[in-house]
């Protein structure tokens, strides 16, 4: 199976320079022209399936694919972005001076840290990956898997296929709208590409 896991486009709450989260949120018109060329590029990996977290930004995405693609969607909740708690809408300006031993610990190990009131990295990860292994199970070598979906997310799931720590995903950029690719075969799972934007007008790739 060829997996692509598509960040979602920018939203109203990214561009305000807010954690977002499980918060449900508008893409913004930059966030729908992202959404549009991921459509149009989905053209060109013939998916199988398209797959989307529940929230909003993430099933805008998938509806273009769908329009361009007529495959139906499905929604997977255990591919939905981190549950921020307490810290959902806030900026990192309020993180580091309302929760200072939060914002330290984030910092320092982002994988010891419980988001009050939400989850932690080990969460998601444990979550996405089972779906993920259910996604295996289900096709085979020759299919090609869309799953739109988000940040933490997406960097929890490559932490696994690379058994990376978790404490390193604060070093893994992803940008808004790009695509991550893995793949299963009689290797296991493989990291093809990480954060590709090259199917983007570059006029609207944008990092977060």
């Amino acid at each position: 199976m060829r997996l692509h896991l598509l960040r979602h486009g920018e939203t109203d709450i990214n561009a305000a320079g807010r954690l977002q989260g499980s918060t449900d949120s508008t893409l913004t018109p930059l966030g729908r022209r992202q959404a549009r060329e991921l459509g149009i590029a989905s053209l060109a990996w013939s998916p199988s399936a398209i797959y989307s977290s529940p929230l909003s930004r993430a099933r805008d995405v998938a509806c273009q694919i769908s329009s361009f693609t007529g495959l139906p969607i499905t929604i997977e909740p255990r591919i939905t972005e981190m549950d921020m708690g307490a810290l959902e809408g806030v900026t990192i300006q309020q993180m580091r001076d309302g929760w200072p031993d939060l914002y330290q610990g984030w910092r320092r190990d982002a994988s010891s840290v419980t988001m009050p009131n939400g989850e932690s990295l080990g969460d998601v990860q444990q979550r996405a990956v089972a779906a993920i292994d259910e996604f295996d199970e289900r096709y085979g070598a020759d299919d090609t898997v869309i799953a739109v979906t988000h940040n933490f997310t997406i960097r929890c799931i490559v932490a696994a296929v690379l058994d990376l720590p978790l404490a390193n995903i604060n070093h893994m950029d992803l940008s808004l709208g790009s695509r991550t690719t893995i793949t299963t075969g009689r290797r296991g799972r493989r990291l093809n590409g990480y954060n590709a934007v090259d199917h983007l007008s570059p006029a609207i790739r944008v990092g977060y």
